[in-house]
């Protein structure tokens, strides 16, 4: 579960780093979502490389607290 976990932070951060590459900038983002209610495509790798980091690092947590 150990090497899972490191494979997710992994993956994680490179979906991030490929959501803002795509984006401009957070702030244009955000500016962008409450003005028109719209975003560019990289904001959901952007919130998806956020829920796979915090469930990598999750998973070498436990595997830490187990051994």
């Amino acid at each position: 579960m150990g090497a899972l976990g490191v494979l997710a932070i992994i993956v994680g951060a490179i979906l991030t780093i490929v959501g803002f590459v795509m984006n401009n900038s957070i702030e244009a983002q955000l500016t962008s979502l409450f003005s028109t209610g719209s975003t560019d495509p990289g904001t959901i790798f952007i919130v998806i490389g956020i829920i796979v980091l915090v469930v990598g690092i999750l998973l070498v947590v436990m595997k830490k607290k187990k051994a």
